[in-house]
């Protein structure tokens, strides 16, 4: 199914619990949809960004060297934003949650993902959706591992308080990996060419 509006057409839909994979290409313009769009969208719902190797960071800094950015507005964003830090890459953005070393190790994986949800679950004003940037550059790196990894903590700690948004760079990770992902997912979405297209609608629409 081809949509035109990501916010309206599918995360209006989404309901706690729901996870969203957003699969792009490296030569979209990814940064457009997801700092200019989708977390402005999101933002009053309460937003944990949770951050792999940076890679939030520099889509961030692509799209403000963009010629119509809102300067203001974005700030007014970037100031409401948790962030849960993974790995060494910089992180100037939001308030930082949490910083993570990133691991393979399941059970180590396992330790983090819940410490990163309790802390979560104890904020003042509970937040209402987690997106994710680089989680497909995590799994490139030692892609079996990271796999089991990522299965162990969605299987033993369900976020059924969160509605989850993984943005995911379909061209660096191998198709059964990300095949994985779509399994995990309630709504499958394909950024390509500023058209989005739905493969696992989880219920959306008719």
């Amino acid at each position: 199914m081809v949509i035109k509006n990501l916010e309206k057409d599918v995360l209006s839909f989404m309901t706690p619990g729901d996870v969203v994979l957003i699969e792009y290409q490296s030569r979209e313009p990814i940064e457009n949809l997801a700092w200019g769009e989708l977390l402005p969208a999101i933002n009053a719902g309460g937003v944990v960004v949770v951050d792999f190797f940076g890679m939030g960071e520099i889509l961030l800094r692509k799209f403000m060297r963009r010629g119509d950015v809102d300067y203001f507005g974005v700030l007014e964003l970037l100031k409401d934003l948790r962030v849960v830090r993974v790995g060494p890459g910089t992180v100037t953005y939001g308030e930082i949650l949490e910083d993570v070393v990133p691991s393979y190790d399941p059970h180590t994986f396992l330790r983090s993902y819940h410490s990163i949800m309790s802390k979560i679950s104890r904020l003042p004003q509970k937040p209402k959706y987690m997106v994710t940037f680089g989680l497909g550059h995590y799994i490139h790196f030692n892609p079996e591992n990271a796999i089991k990894s990522i299965l162990t903590a969605v299987s033993t700690i369900p976020a059924e308080d969160l509605i989850i948004i993984n943005f995911v760079n379909a061209d660096v990770i191998k198709r059964a990996h990300l095949a994985i992902l779509e399994e995990l997912s309630t709504a499958i979405v394909e950024v390509s060419g500023g058209e989005f297209k739905v493969y696992k609608d989880g219920g959306i629409g008719d």
